[in-house]
């Protein structure tokens, strides 16, 4: 039963992941405005910063807990350029917190331990990171805001980077 329920979650997230891609590969052929290009980047740093809290107080891996670091040092360095952008602006707000998606992965997280977290850690960086990337590109290349689609094309490469060790981190202990 167990088992079932297993292949049951991981068909869903699979699932999932696919109407996320194909819902990104669609929204891929319109531009994205200022204010969600914000939105959207603030909720997936914040989403990195709590679930590296999570890794580096709930793994036990070595690896997971050195991408952490390196993710919460990173992502601090990306998450004050856009601090800095958005308190010159008053057309734009950052969010307070992350949106449901992310807090239900966060309560996700929470939830597990040992290996299972782990993986289900490894996973969400691997997806968040791929998300990332493609939303710095696509902001870096048609983005409408002139200083936002600087701070997208400076920041893609920090996100590349962490979307490559991501995918380097091991899925099974």
């Amino acid at each position: 039963m167990i088992e079932i329920t297993h292949r049951t979650r991981r068909s869903l997230l699979q699932g999932l992941s696919g109407v996320v891609l194909f819902g990104s590969a669609a929204a891929a052929q319109s531009s994205v405005p200022a204010a969600e290009f914000v939105r959207q980047t603030a909720t997936a740093q914040m989403f990195g910063m709590e679930s590296a809290t999570l890794a580096l107080h709930k793994s036990s891996s070595p690896l997971i807990k050195d991408f952490a670091h390196d993710l919460a040092s990173q992502q601090g360095a990306v998450t004050s350029g856009l601090r800095r952008i958005v308190a010159k602006r008053s057309d734009i707000a950052l969010p307070d917190r992350p949106d449901t998606r992310h807090l239900d992965l966060l309560r996700d997280l929470t939830d597990k331990q040992g290996a299972a977290f782990d993986k289900a850690y490894v996973e969400a960086q691997r997806s968040m990171h791929h998300e990332a990337v493609l939303l710095m590109e696509r902001y870096a290349g048609e983005g409408d805001d002139p200083e936002l689609k600087s701070f997208a094309a400076q920041s893609l490469p920090v996100f590349r980077e962490l979307d490559r060790k991501s995918r380097a981190l091991p899925v099974e202990p």
